[in-house]
């Protein structure tokens, strides 16, 4: 057990230096920190005429909301790349066969190749993190130097007892929006819808002949699972008179297809909604569950494979 946790660590530390050495990744993940940290300025172009009461306000929501989005963008497109080229890119090199050629199953070739994609999203998540948060910082910065500079225009503001309680709920109201924690929850449900894109492409590469193709269903399967839970809600709410039969298909489509519509509370946290621990836990041991089904079928199908 331990000799075959060593080969996965060894694979997925392997796949994490040759996925960080692709140009293509490099450049997504580049152009993901240059669209964070340039999100301020849009920020502030497409807010120029509201006064100083409603400016941060829409403005942090702004950078959150575009910080976000480049983190779940280019997170899913690097996850797809990275993974649909996993396996077609060894068969080509012919690598795959001296690794397998080894002391080395089919399932732990599988498990390190993922384990890699993994740490390579972390990584690749915690940069665009430590970038959205410096942006923030900056935004912060810009804020209250200008709530400074708006009531050092008002003179002796500091022995008017009402000033004083207007400057420090302007200085609390823009620290609690840019220093909001539930940013840590949205974090971790964009990661953990990822980590299931890339638990997808795994599981369509082990049969697939082309990454083209892999990319493909994994994309389509993914648009799939952002309205299959609305269509089973619509379907549902109007009283459709439905078979044992299309119940059965209904019910296969779920179980099947990923329920990425309920990773929408994302939006809710960004809107300023308070949204409860607890389900954000129930969605990430969703994610989990779902990623290791994937994996078991994917190891299945895998060592049933012809190489």
């Amino acid at each position: 057990m331990i000799a075959s946790l060593h080969r996965i660590l060894i694979i997925g530390r392997n796949t994490l230096t040759e996925a960080v050495r692709q140009k293509v990744l490099s450049v997504l993940l580049v152009f993901a920190l240059i669209q964070i940290c340039c999100s301020i300025f849009i920020s502030q172009l497409a807010t120029p005429d509201l006064d100083a009461a409603g400016l941060f306000t829409e403005q942090i929501k702004l950078v959150k909301d575009a910080g976000c989005g480049a983190i779940g963008l280019f997170g899913f497109f690097i996850a797809l790349l990275s993974t649909a080229l996993l396996i077609p890119q060894e068969l080509d090199k012919r690598t795959i066969y001296t690794i397998l050629a080894k002391p080395v199953r089919r399932a732990e070739f599988l498990l390190g190749k993922f384990l890699g994609v993994v740490l390579l999203l972390a990584l690749c998540v915690a940069l665009m993190s430590l970038a959205f948060a410096v942006t923030l910082y900056w935004q912060e910065s810009i804020g209250l130097a200008t709530v400074e500079a708006s009531y050092g225009t008002a003179g002796d503001w500091q022995h008017n007892a009402h000033a004083t309680e207007m400057h420090d709920n302007d200085v609390a109201h823009i620290i609690s929006q840019v220093r909001d924690p539930q940013l840590v929850e949205a974090i971790l449900l964009i990661f953990a819808k990822i980590i299931m894109t890339a638990a997808i492409a795994l599981l369509i590469s082990t049969f697939a002949t082309s990454w083209i193709f892999t990319v493909i269903t994994t994309f389509l399967i993914y648009l799939i699972g952002h309205g299959e839970s609305l269509a089973r809600i619509y379907w549902l709410a109007h009283g459709a008179e439905t078979t044992i039969w299309q119940s059965g298909l209904i019910g296969l489509i779920a179980l099947l297809i990923p329920d990425m519509n309920s990773f929408t509370i994302v939006d809710e946290i960004l809107a300023g909604h308070q949204v409860p621990w607890h389900d954000v836990l129930n969605l990430l041991c969703y994610a989990n569950v779902y990623v290791i089904v994937l994996l078991a079928v994917s190891v299945v199908v895998f060592d049933y494979r012809e190489l």
